[in-house]
């Protein structure tokens, strides 16, 4: 499983090009792209195209999907953002197209009420409810958009994120069934499920098994349960419970990209020690040995 892993690219570091170096000397196969020097996938120009797609090839690397963030500030009833929406799910098809990426990321729509990231939010058995009116909606233009990926040949695959109403595993799954598209998948994130009140490793995984086109892995934990506040970790040092989750993707024979999504930064800050911590805890959820040896980080 670990030829398998990737690195999103601005986890590793802000520049394009030193982070596709680090991510080449982890033995990493792919890159998910999601910044390119501080510009967003759908600001790029061709010249800055022709540059990554000359980077992808001096270090070896595949493009396993690209970090839109389609839809993820907009609520489902705003009809005029919607179509806003879809006009830069266009130009990141073109950028997907061009560097050879299979799959563009989506979100679901914000979540009525939702403050901010959502941390702390009230973290609620399976990620709480997805009301029959609201799926309604949300279904009835995620199929428009999966529709404008499968055009392009691309998949769109739906990342669980707690601000929005695909949030935990089970929701992302109703999601998925409300939508019924061939061309939209799941990019399924455990600890996002985590931290939204999930059960990653159990109803979660259950609810988009054998729907996945992508894996985010990070980690996380509690800090205070009224409040629902969480905090990242390190993988392998958290809540999320790795080790059994990399036992139901074999089980399952899952055989797509995984890609490391830190997002654990303790002061002072060094992205590219972070991931190299993270991606050592991944070695060792997998029981696989880990090259080299970290210096003990406090949790952040």
């Amino acid at each position: 499983m670990i030829e398998n892993f990737g690195v999103i690219s601005d986890e590793m570091h802000d520049d394009l090009a030193t982070a596709l170096a680090e991510i080449e000397a982890l033995g990493c196969r792919y890159v998910e792209i999601q910044l390119f020097d501080g510009k967003t996938v759908a600001e790029v120009t061709d010249a800055e195209l022709d540059r990554a797609a000359d980077l992808l090839r001096e270090h070896g690397l595949a493009v396993s999907a690209i970090g839109s963030q389609f839809i993820k500030p907009t609520y489902v009833d705003d009809d005029a953002g919607f179509e806003r929406e879809l006009e830069l799910l266009r130009a990141e098809i073109r950028v997907a197209t061009r560097l050879g990426a299979p799959i563009v990321r989506s979100y679901s729509f914000r979540r009525d009420g939702m403050v901010g990231l959502g941390n702390p939010s009230p973290r609620l058995p399976k990620g709480g409810d997805v009301p029959d009116r609201r799926l309604e909606q949300i279904a009835a233009k995620m199929r428009r958009a999966a529709q404008i990926a499968a055009d392009a040949g691309l998949i769109l695959g739906l990342e669980n994120v707690r601000s929005c109403w695909a949030n935990s595993g089970y929701n992302t799954g109703r999601i998925l069934r409300a939508v019924d598209h061939p061309a939209l998948k799941s990019m399924w994130d455990p600890g996002n499920c985590f931290v939204s009140g999930g059960n990653p490793n159990e109803e979660g995984y259950e609810a988009v098994r054998g729907q996945i086109c992508l894996v985010h892995v990070k980690d996380a934990h509690v800090v205070d349960p009224a409040t629902g506040l969480t905090a990242w970790d390190a993988v392998g040092r958290g809540e999320v419970g790795w080790e059994r989750q990399f036992e139901l993707l074999r089980r399952d024979g899952y055989d797509g990209p995984l890609s490391l999504e830190t997002h654990w930064h303790p002061e002072p800050r060094d992205k590219v020690r972070d991931s190299r911590i993270s991606f050592e805890g991944i070695r060792a959820a997998l029981g696989e040995q880990v090259h080299g040896t970290a210096h003990p980080v406090a949790r952040g």
